[in-house]
């Protein structure tokens, strides 16, 4: 976590996500994954802070290879009927790792050292990026949804930027996935003090509940959204959108709840499914991009995704609540994180908001893309 880890995930991923629209996916997502697993290992050998920052860096630049390539991939292997589902599948793997990374993590680090748990978290890696740079060929773009005679030209990158910033529909869905991950951000960042300082947890007992409802929630959440997104496309053309729209709106609540509960049990139960439907946004949103944008301009869409969100909410998110409640402080206490999460809790509605905005010019923008595509 961090800013070693965030500098390079975030801005190295936007030319990485150029390459991808250009050359070979898989070979992209293998390299990645080597370089990402070995420095993970790495820093278990560190002999200095100095090392383990060079060496979460390595792993920031290693990381920024791996999810704008993916869904692009993924987009060519899965029609965008199915879409959604399959990248709610690939998505789900961060709160996936999240629940065996608290629950495993912690257990080889007491028994073993934190040393010993970086080489064993990153050994699995090393092995994965042999096993898919074997098994997994490289589609033709746009040949599952039959456009791939649309996908043979390359814009220049200037151009590949001016046509993304150019759909109204794909601007107010980034925005949307800022605010939708700044509650996930603010939650991990915050909750666990939450809780010790006014429910009585220890680190160690949170750490516990953390696990559960960020892993486990979160993953229910990725996938349920993407069954649920699958299902009601079939019925109705927007649904996905719709979906995410209700899901963004009801964090807020959940998380003022969770923040404001008296009781621990109905905080913790709150918490839980804050988490499942925090998480439910990032498969609709994902097939969504991949369906408004040109082919071969893909991966960079979602690298800016993944730039916008990690550049405003995980710079800005956990610093705004950490500096409001020690402005408050001085005269609200120990109740000064409850009342700088429920401000916090907004970003729930801001996020159904943008996602509403996006219903409005999605079917244009789509039916312009189809048009331009055949005009090449």
């Amino acid at each position: 976590m961090g800013t070693a880890f965030a500098l390079f995930y975030s801005t190295l991923g936007l030319p990485i996500a150029r390459l991808a629209d250009r050359t070979h996916r898989v070979n992209i997502i293998t390299a990645a994954l080597l370089l990402w697993s070995g420095f993970t290992g790495a820093c278990g050998l560190a002999a200095s802070y100095l090392q383990l920052f060079l060496f979460r860096l390595g792993v920031g630049i290693g990381e920024a290879g791996g999810t704008p390539p993916s869904q692009s991939l993924i987009s060519d292997y899965f029609p965008h009927q199915q879409r959604a589902l399959a990248l709610a599948l690939f998505n789900s793997g961060p709160p996936l790792g999240g629940f065996l990374g608290f629950l495993l993590g912690g257990y080889v680090g007491d028994w073993f050292g934190w040393r010993t748990a970086f080489l064993i978290a990153g050994a699995p890696g090393l092995l994965a990026a042999l096993l898919l740079n074997v098994t997994v060929k490289e589609p033709v773009r746009g040949r599952v949804d039959g456009l791939e005679r649309y996908a043979q030209r390359l814009l220049p990158f200037g151009q590949a930027v001016r046509s993304l910033l150019r759909l109204a529909s794909y601007l107010w869905l980034i925005s949307g996935s800022a605010f939708a991950i700044f509650s996930v951000y603010v939650s991990g960042a915050w909750l666990p003090s939450l809780f010790m300082r006014l429910h009585g947890f220890s680190a160690h007992e949170i750490g516990r509940w953390l696990a559960l409802s960020a892993g486990l929630g979160g993953i229910l959440g990725s996938l349920g959204g993407g069954f649920a997104a699958t299902l009601l496309k079939r019925h109705w053309a927007h649904g996905e959108l719709w979906l995410t729209v209700i899901c963004c709106a009801l964090v807020s609540p959940l998380l003022l709840v969770t923040v404001l509960a008296r009781s621990t049990s109905l905080a913790l139960a709150a918490m839980f499914l804050l988490y499942v439907l925090a998480w439910v946004w990032i498969g609709p949103t994902s097939s969504l991009i991949q369906r408004v944008v040109p082919i071969r301009t893909r991966s960079l869409a979602v690298g800016f995704m993944l730039f916008i969100s990690n550049a405003t909410a995980l710079a800005f998110g956990p610093p705004l609540v950490g500096l409001v409640s020690d402005a408050l402080h001085a005269s609200r206490g120990a109740e000064a994180l409850r009342v700088a999460l429920s401000w916090a809790s907004l970003a729930g509605l801001c996020a159904a908001g943008c996602y509403l905005m996006a219903s409005v010019y999605i079917a244009r923008d789509i039916q312009r893309y189809d048009i331009e595509s055949a005009k090449d």
